[in-house]
């Protein structure tokens, strides 16, 4: 499987010079090269290359950033920010990797598995006080 290629070797790429105004849905991997606006639903994967803008709320699988991304992001699986790579907004995902010159402005939840109300919560002291991450 090719990088940008969904296991099927789908893949919807979005130029250099084209702008898209509006709402992506899809289930192949979407390589974003030139312009977003709006919002992204993906099922697979979504990579930002290096020059790539999304200006929109993005939702998917898994996401690899070279380029930038201005809105929140949620991911199931996994969040790459490569050297270069950045974001404005928040961020929602089980992994998140940020490479040595990548930047990321906004709030980071990783605490995304479902609550199990059998074992007790993780998120409580010793003492019975709850811990929200932001300080």
């Amino acid at each position: 499987m090719r990088i940008g290629q969904d296991k099927d070797g789908n893949q919807t790429i979005i130029g250099k010079t084209v702008t898209v105004k509006g709402e992506i849905l899809g289930s192949e991997q979407l390589v974003v090269e030139g312009t977003v606006e709006g919002r992204i639903t993906i099922e697979t994967t979504v990579l930002i290359r290096e020059g790539g803008l999304v200006k929109a709320d993005v939702d998917a699988n898994n996401i690899n950033i070279a380029g930038g991304v201005v809105g929140n992001i949620v991911v199931k699986d996994k969040i790459e920010i490569v050297s270069g790579g950045y974001v404005l907004g928040d961020i929602r995902t089980p992994r998140l990797i940020v490479n040595d010159g990548a930047s990321v402005k906004g709030t980071i939840d990783m605490d995304v598995k479902p609550a199990d109300s059998s074992t007790p919560d993780s998120s409580k002291s010793s003492d019975g006080s709850t811990y929200s991450g932001n300080s």
